[in-house]
């Protein structure tokens, strides 16, 4: 494949110092999402748990694919030996088929030895962003799913990213927590501008908000709350919803699993809100 140039891809971290805030869901959701909209979107898992790779469709490892965790055990392994077609369905079903403009770093459990791989190596904080130079112009929307800490891994993240989307669940507590991410973003620009690093948090992104408010004043709150605190940053909400534990559960994403669900026109409000909007042919 030939890469193109001239093309800068924007590049987005989805981010929290927590688990089970909705990065993965987001991640994979709102890939689907542009990549149905004509955009050419690369998901990178990051995270060690690998929940964006079992939802595109790769939930057991594959004999011969190099994976992100090869990629930055080995200098001889490019980004480029493990990205995979994102599927809708699980890898080999009958049935499995390829998304279409949708493309995945495939995740690796092993992640969770990369903290400490890369606390003694030189320029640590640069490893996304060399791996993913090679390969980046290629797309037009890079999507990195970060595991939920504030670690070496996430701070690379930041380091290779243009944007910045923290995924929170409405709560006080949740909230309070934004002020520490906003705080590392900072903290690497400020370090690492010479670099490169101009990450800016640019999404607010509620997840798993009740539907009623009978389902939790507190939540209805919070989203009050994050308006005042970060107005126009504050992304569509995600509602609450069945759908998105069970599309997980069969390894298909939300716009074919539940095309016409109330989650799934969630992430479609978000992806326009962001700017992007249908194009008529894929570059």
């Amino acid at each position: 494949m030939t890469v193109n140039a001239e093309l800068v891809p924007r590049i987005f971290a989805m981010t929290n110092q927590v688990g089970g805030s909705g990065k993965s869901t987001s991640a994979v959701n709102l890939g689907v999402q542009l990549a149905d909209f004509g955009y050419k979107v690369l998901v990178v898992d990051a995270d060690d748990q690998k929940d964006a790779s079992v939802a595109l469709g790769y939930e057991y490892p594959i004999e011969g694919q190099k994976t992100i965790f090869d990629c930055l055990e080995q200098k001889d392994v490019k980004l480029a030996e493990a990205i995979v077609p994102a599927l809708c369905g699980p890898y080999g079903g009958a049935d499995t088929k390829a998304i279409e403009n949708l493309y995945l770093v495939l995740g690796s459990g092993d992640m969770e030895n990369a903290e400490q791989m890369l606390t003694t190596r030189m320029g640590r904080e640069m490893w996304l962003k060399n791996l993913l130079e090679p390969v980046k112009g290629e797309y037009d929307v890079i999507i990195i799913d970060c595991p939920g800490s504030l670690g070496l891994v996430v701070i690379g993240a930041l380091v290779a990213s243009d944007e910045v989307i923290a995924c929170i669940k409405p709560g006080y507590k949740e909230l309070r927590g934004l002020t520490r991410i906003e705080g590392k973003i900072e903290t690497v620009n400020e370090h690492f501008s010479a670099l490169g690093a101009h990450a800016q948090l640019t999404g607010v992104l509620l997840v798993d908000v009740p539907t009623h408010r009978s389902q939790g004043a507190v939540w209805d709150d919070g989203k009050k709350l994050a308006k005042q605190a970060y107005g126009d940053l504050v992304l569509p909400s995600v509602r609450r919803s069945t759908k998105i534990p069970e599309s997980y559960a069969h390894q298909k994403a939300l716009l074919f699993f539940d095309r016409a669900g109330e989650a799934t026109a969630d992430y479609l409000a978000i992806a326009k809100s962001m700017g992007f909007k249908r194009r008529s042919k894929v570059r």
